[in-house]
């Protein structure tokens, strides 16, 4: 009989083991189809500071999306000083992680924010959040912090920064974010004060980063700037002047401007402007389902914008509108076409600023990867964007594939342990028969 307990306790051990891991259903709850998506349900919520060791900051918040899945999602943290009633942006980090949210679902994240050395006084942290296109989606306060500088440094001092544009009558400035639109012949100018804390002369260099849009969207190519190192006397608070690089293609831009010494980078700015000229924008770009179903309609929900020197302050008229063209598929993750691509022609719906795509599903659709495309008359690319989805369903299937597997070898491993039970049974009966003969 020893030999039958030990079956039976390999029995339940191996039952424990195929049991021990949780298995998760996902549940599906997509957005209605043909639903109307204005804007990205999406915001940020429950930020707070958990811990600060010197300028080392540790920040937990939660992302939360509704209706429809979202992609290309952003998350920072900003540095804010008050100063006189008025508040300056000291420092801004964007992290490089690229989020995708399934429908009515939230994302929790810790991240770890350092602040520039040589800071000193009380800030206010925020979290914000937006997509690469730099579509404000959500902003919240986290808390307050206090830093304390261990290292004297150079700082610019942020609130003091102004743009202009080179030799235009009466040189009027611009404030940081105004997005002061200006031609290809143009330069752009950013004055700042820049305060040297340091007991030493100090040569340092300027730094620029140009981002498409707002610093949340990608780092593009850029032309000219200056370049000469910036020498400071000993404690000494200088007015700087730099002519800022540009890129090379009409949009709006963010130019992030630091200095850096040795080893050390300051703290930054950053500039806003637009380069002048046709241009289209994909600021929101949507799909109501995260999974399709051959026979279905897919709705395909995008915010657009005009030319990005279309606006009310800007120094000149804004450039004409030609037509443009729409471009846009869905694949599955195997690259198999989930719609039949489209072409049109949007330039009315451009001006409205959003556009709802009903179209039938050809073929079911695991993950779906979606790319839309804006272009001229002459083919020249004007924005694209391509997003990936992980479909629940899809998951889902895998899991419930997951649970029979299991079931299965759990039913596999009873008649084996049973088997083996009867055959040792079997096998000391017979011994006991022979020995009673």
């Amino acid at each position: 009989m020893n030999l039958l307990k030990v079956s039976l306790v390999s029995f339940f051990v191996f039952c424990s083991l195929l049991l021990g891991s949780t298995i998760y259903a996902a549940t599906d709850t997509t957005a209605d189809i043909g639903k109307v998506i204005l804007l990205a349900d999406v915001n940020a919520y429950d930020a707070k500071v958990i811990s600060q060791k010197g300028n080392e900051v540790n920040i937990s918040f939660d992302i939360a999306n509704g209706a429809g899945v979202q992609s290309g999602i952003k998350y920072g943290v900003s540095l804010i000083k008050e100063t006189g009633g008025a508040q300056s942006l000291v420092d801004e980090f964007i992290y490089q992680e690229v989020l995708s949210l399934s429908s009515n679902s939230t994302i929790k994240k810790n991240v770890k924010y350092i602040a520039p050395l040589g800071l000193n006084g009380e800030y206010t942290l925020l979290v914000t959040i937006k997509n690469e296109s730099g579509m404000p989606m959500g902003m919240v306060t986290a808390g307050k912090v206090t830093l304390v500088s261990t290292v004297k440094t150079i700082e610019i001092l942020p609130e003091t920064c102004s743009l202009g544009v080179v030799n235009e009558k009466n040189s009027p400035k611009y404030d940081l974010i105004q997005g002061v639109d200006i031609e290809k012949t143009e330069n752009l100018k950013l004055t700042c004060t820049i305060l040297n804390s340091t007991k030493g002369i100090v040569s340092a260099s300027p730094i620029y980063e140009t981002h498409y849009r707002t610093v949340y969207g990608e780092i593009v190519s850029q032309e000219g700037g200056d370049i000469n190192p910036i020498s400071f006397k000993a404690g000494e608070k200088k007015v700087v002047s730099l002519i800022l690089p540009k890129a090379t293609k009409p949009q709006a831009y963010d130019v992030k401007v630091s200095l850096k010494y040795g080893e050390v980078d300051t703290n930054s700015v950053v500039a806003h402007y637009v380069l002048r000229g046709v241009s289209a924008t994909i600021q929101n770009f949507s799909l109501d389902k995260d999974y399709y179903s051959k026979g279905e309609a897919a709705n395909i929900s995008f915010v657009l914008s005009p030319s990005a020197d279309n606006f009310s302050e800007s120094r000149f008229a804004s450039s004409a509108l030609p037509e443009i063209i729409l471009f846009s598929s869905i694949n599955d993750d195997k690259q198999k076409e989930c719609i039949n691509p489209i072409n049109k022609v949007i330039t009315s719906d451009i001006n409205s600023g959003k556009v709802d795509l009903v179209v039938p599903v050809i073929a079911n659709c695991n993950n779906p990867q979606a790319v839309i495309m804006l272009k001229d008359a002459s083919g020249n690319i004007l924005d694209q964007k391509s997003l990936s989805f992980e479909s629940k369903k899809d998951n889902e299937v895998k899991n419930s594939s997951n649970s029979i597997s299991k079931i299965i070898l759990i039913i596999f491993g009873v008649l084996v342990v049973a088997g083996l039970a009867f055959y040792f049974i079997n096998l000391k009966r017979k011994e006991n028969e022979t020995i009673n003969q």
